[in-house]
């Protein structure tokens, strides 16, 4: 069996108490990753792995991170 390395990872975040972002946005954002790194498509598809929410706070602002990644 080959294994591949994903090549993607980022976060997004939403104002606290916010729905969760949908599997779609969270591909979106991983692709978005992807092109930032100029990194090729990968040939199969991955599973991601999303975690969070987790609260933040950014300029006083309260919001609620998660971090996604392929795998």
């Amino acid at each position: 069996m080959v294994h591949a390395t994903a090549t993607a990872i980022t976060s997004i975040r939403v104002a606290r108490g916010a729905p969760r972002p949908s599997d779609t946005e969270f591909r979106a954002a991983l692709q978005r990753d992807r092109e930032r790194l100029r990194a090729a498509a990968p040939i199969v598809e991955f599973d991601m792995r999303v975690v969070g929410p987790y609260p933040i706070l950014v300029a006083g602002e309260a919001l609620d991170e998660y971090v996604v990644w392929e795998y």
